[in-house]
């Protein structure tokens, strides 16, 4: 806009989210949104090793389809576990927090059905404020967050563009098991003065589920771009690694693209992520 465990393991250090016991009530989207002011450019970061990343995908599919008296392979790496209850939808979460590596979100009420990417809080600022609004809207909803700013480790953590993050891991495995996912970031204003909303598949085809995002955004009164219709460069996620790994899948991947405007501004921020879950990203 991670350094090594201080108890001796190498696990990446990062500011933690606070601990909660047994469906203990909080408001995910203050949890979140805290513990995204905490991170800065100078935070320790590492990449994680190849055994890392695979137990990773396994951590990720065991959360979303779990198995009878399957170890939790999240806790296995290192990630805290605390199951909560959201106040705004009270509906029941697991939570688990990775430090540098992130926070996975898994909502208990629905099987599994949509992935929200939130890999650049507090640098793509409210990013993670819209990433929970989201997530509270479609029940069976995982939400995945990187757990550090996209410069720390002189620019390793920017998991939309390294394909070695832990993010990437989880979020190839939920492209395997062709769960959509829709990544959120943001611009400055003065980049595109004259639009609201980029929506991108982070390639040149159109899908349907992008077509059908941008109506709802046009809808709601926000000047939308299409990028598969008026490109608009950096805006696309070309390279974006999360793009990439969907398209190979054969899964469906929207790289949406918000102004200032409408991320700091809290109406807009709201109608945005309601158009944007109105439009049935399922597909």
């Amino acid at each position: 806009m991670g350094s090594d465990h201080p108890m001796g393991s190498d696990l990446p250090m990062g500011s933690d989210l606070p601990v909660g016991s047994d469906f203990e009530e909080r408001d995910l989207e203050e949890c979140l949104a805290g513990f995204a002011t905490t991170l800065g450019p100078s935070q320790p970061y590492r990449d994680p090793r190849p055994s890392e990343r695979g137990l990773a995908a396994v951590a990720l599919g065991r959360a979303v389809s779990p198995g009878p008296d399957e170890p939790d392979a999240f806790v296995q790496l290192g990630f805290s576990h605390t199951d909560e209850v959201d106040s705004a939808t009270g509906r029941r979460y697991t939570r688990y927090s990775g430090g540098a590596w992130g926070v996975v979100v898994v909502d208990l009420s629905a099987p599994a059905r949509l992935v929200v990417e939130v890999p650049h809080p507090n640098s793509d600022l409210r990013t993670e404020r819209m990433g929970a609004h989201l997530f509270r809207l479609v029940p069976g909803s995982v939400l995945l967050m990187a757990g550090a700013h996209r410069r720390a480790g002189h620019g390793a953590a920017d998991v939309a563009h390294n394909e070695g993050s832990l993010f990437s891991a989880l979020a190839a495995e939920a492209a395997n098991r062709r769960l959509p996912q829709v990544q959120l970031h943001g611009f400055a204003d003065r980049n595109l003065p004259d639009v609201d909303a980029v929506v991108a598949t982070g390639g040149a085809a159109a899908v349907p589920a992008a077509a059908r995002v941008a109506d709802r955004l046009r809808d709601a009164g926000l000047a939308t771009s299409r990028s598969w219709e008026n490109p608009r460069g950096y805006l696309e996620g070309v390279g974006n690694v999360q793009a990439r790994a969907a398209a190979r899948a054969g899964s469906v991947f929207l790289h949406l693209e918000l102004s200032w405007r409408v991320r700091g501004d809290p109406r807009l921020r709201s109608l945005a992520v309601e158009a944007i879950a109105a439009a049935g990203l399922l597909r």
